[in-house]
């Protein structure tokens, strides 16, 4: 007669520590939420850069459009 187990042997896990497993889990997460925090902070980083050149471009645009107001208010006196 044919033994089921010789066939279709039964494979035990081996046994696992739970607070190690837990411990693993823990360390892959916490370097995942890093790894966010990183590119978040790239990000954050990127739009301030952004931002103060936006703010710059349109500083320097006012100054532009005030200059323009100024010279044609010089130019109507000589007229």
């Amino acid at each position: 007669m044919i033994q089921l187990h010789k066939w279709y042997p039964f494979v035990h896990p081996t046994p696992h520590d739970i607070k190690a497993i837990a411990a693993d889990k823990r360390a892959e997460r916490l370097e995942y939420e890093y790894r966010l925090a990183l590119e978040a902070k790239k990000v954050e980083r990127a739009v301030d850069a952004l931002e103060i050149e936006l703010y710059n471009k349109r500083s320097r645009q006012r100054i532009i459009e005030l200059e323009i107001f100024n010279s044609t208010r010089h130019f109507d006196k000589y007229v």
